[in-house]
């Protein structure tokens, strides 16, 4: 009755609500996409970190200079460099070598935590922040526009086109052809002349990409300053919404919502009953 009056009765939870689903879409089917290839992306988190780190360095160091216009592309541009970068090395050890990419890619999700961490602990601190482990707010030309005066921002649209853009490449691409056949038996595609090594390479770092505009909507549309802990764990939540959609893109939508409703109304429980995060 709690989550049902205080999530779906009220216009600010709904506006949180929207702003929880946004960076849940994304690294959703980041890892569904990797998933469909059999690949498992366990460091969307890292991804997403590093997104809002590349995020950041942009606004810090040009978003007194430059307008909107120009910014804001240069710092999508940046989160995608930074996410795709942070899946290279797992894909190149996978492709490569054999490595299992779970043990990898989990792995990584600390060093990025850690990397942001010494950053805004750091040189990155905001000197008036009374020592809180936080970066100046960003520029005003930094922020993404926001939807019909609310504070939801523009992020869930570009999440639903990403998601859109996916179900295409799976179902209507030759390299969606690819993925789905050495995704069910790699032995057929090896002998059909699919180069497998180098499809890991290209979608592991496309899920990478994608879970790094993850962070760069929530650094830039939500907070407007790096700070500890800015991903609520939305990599590994997206691991559960990729799972609860098996894998399909369209899918992904209704359970990042879902996980976004427990999110909101977890926050709900905590506060009017005292539970602990755990409980939730």
């Amino acid at each position: 009755k709690s989550i049902v009056t205080n999530v779906f009765f009220n216009s600010y939870a709904w506006e949180d609500l929207f702003l929880k689903t946004s960076p849940l879409l994304l690294t959703g089917i980041a890892v569904a996409l990797a998933a469909n290839l059999k690949i498992w992306n366990i460091g969307a988190d890292g991804q997403f970190y590093m997104g809002t780190l590349g995020a950041t360095w942009v606004a810090l160091n040009y978003g007194e200079v430059l307008s909107s216009a120009s910014i804001i592309p240069i710092m999508f541009l940046a989160a995608v460099f930074a996410g795709s970068l942070w899946a290279l090395l797992p894909a190149i050890f996978r492709a490569q070598f054999g490595v299992n990419e779970i043990i990898t890619t989990l792995l990584m999700n600390y060093i990025a935590m850690s990397w942001v961490d010494y950053l805004i602990f750091g040189s990155w601190r905001d000197p008036k922040s009374n020592n809180f482990p936080v970066t100046a707010e960003f520029s005003e030309s930094t922020f993404l526009p926001t939807l019909m005066n609310s504070s939801v921002h523009v992020g869930i649209l570009i999440a639903l086109v990403v998601i859109l853009l996916v179900y295409l490449l799976i179902r209507k691409t030759n390299l969606g052809v690819q993925i789905t056949i050495v995704g069910d038996n790699p032995d057929a595609g090896l002998y059909s002349g699919i180069n497998i090594k180098r499809l890991i390479l290209i979608i592991l770092v496309m899920s990478g990409a994608i879970a790094g505009v993850a962070g760069m909507l929530e650094v830039t549309g939500t907070h407007h300053r790096l700070q500890q802990n800015i991903s609520l764990g939305y990599g590994y939540t997206g691991i559960i919404i990729a799972w609860l959609a098996r894998n399909h893109p369209l899918g992904v939508i209704f359970y990042a919502f879902f996980m976004a409703v427990v999110f909101v109304g977890g926050e709900n429980l905590q506060i009017s009953f005292g539970l602990p995060k755990a409980m939730i």
